[in-house]
């Protein structure tokens, strides 16, 4: 089952349209902190011992490198914009695509790359300073986005912005702009099938209902049909927008691990819009493990990065970023 971090998307809906929940409840700053990339440990996706430089070497020759990370693992963001700043650099140039900024925001990115806002003022105008936390922004991800900056990247805004994604969960696609309106090029529909995402996606929603000592709960089609539209929307504008920037540019793709991993959705997508790129995959995950976990990581993705931390993810935290756009 793809890791339970990656059901942030449609948790953190169902809990927007249920109980509207804020991000004022993470308390917690998010803290920046100091990793040896040299330090940490890299597998192959079948469990092969391999280095950071290694990895990057391989990354590099790709057309596009997609990168899962965790939410709230800072261990994961620092390495993000080691990565992130060497590919930049190995590349001369690229496109760091991501999640966190939707695509009615990409002047605000431009902008900012271009020197016209600061990173508090694309923070506060894309209502992102608490993505993942409070305070997030500044501590995780600009430090990302200036490693792209600083390398001779641009930024591309990814998503579909979260009114979209809502209908959808809501409503079904149906309930969309039409096609030949001016909003419909801020949103994609899927072009691919994804029957095993749709049954990972049925156990997380088990998993997440269940409560000790009670029978297992049964998830609905109507009820998992909602929620997992939503998220093919969601992956499908992602790889679009990266299908994209790929006219232009070699990319690297930052989302969540559940679009990335074991080939999520995202990367799905994108390969049936761009067959014949190169594509890679990087999980970054929160654990401290020197092992490679036959069990939960094989396959899991081309490369994965244990990140050292002794953090323990948290749903809650996640869900309130997803709430707070």
């Amino acid at each position: 089952m793809r890791n339970l971090l990656g059901f942030i998307v449609i948790f953190g809906l169902w809990i927007f349209q249920s109980a509207c929940v804020s991000a004022t409840a993470v308390e917690k700053p998010a803290v920046r902190v100091a990793v040896d990339q040299d330090n940490v440990r890299v597998f192959t996706g079948n469990g092969a011992p391999t280095t950071w430089g290694a990895m990057v070497g391989a990354l590099a020759q790709c057309d596009a490198v997609f990168i899962g990370e965790t939410h709230d693992d800072a261990h994961g963001h620092a390495l993000e914009a080691q990565l992130v700043g060497q590919l930049m650099a190995a590349w001369h140039g690229g496109a760091l695509s991501i999640e966190m900024l939707e695509r009615d925001e990409q002047k605000m990115a431009d902008q900012w790359l271009a020197g016209q806002i600061d990173s508090l003022a694309l923070a506060q105008q894309t209502k992102s300073e608490s993505w993942a936390g409070k305070n997030s922004w500044v501590e995780w991800y600009q430090p990302v986005l200036d490693a792209a900056k600083l390398n001779g990247g641009v930024v591309i805004a990814a998503n579909a912005p979260r009114k979209y994604v809502r209908m959808v969960s809501k409503d079904g696609m149906k309930a969309l702009p039409p096609a030949d309106s001016e909003e419909s090029a801020l949103f994609d529909a899927p072009c691919a099938k994804h029957p095993d995402y749709r049954e990972d996606l049925r156990a997380i929603m088990v998993e997440m209902r269940q409560e000790d000592g009670q029978p297992t709960p049964v998830v609905s089609d109507e009820d998992l049909d909602g929620f997992l539209a939503a998220q093919l929307m969601w992956d499908a504008t992602m790889a679009r927008s990266v299908a994209k920037a790929r006219e232009k540019y070699r990319v690297a793709h930052m989302a969540g691990c559940f679009h990335i991993d074991r080939s999520g959705a995202t990367v799905a997508e994108f390969r049936a819009l761009r067959p014949g790129d190169t594509v890679a995959t990087v999980s970054l995950v929160a654990s401290a493990t020197c092992e490679f976990d036959l069990e939960k990581d094989r396959k899991r993705a081309a490369f994965v990065v244990y990140t050292r931390s002794q953090h323990v993810p948290s749903e809650g935290v996640l869900s309130d970023a997803l709430t707070v756009k």
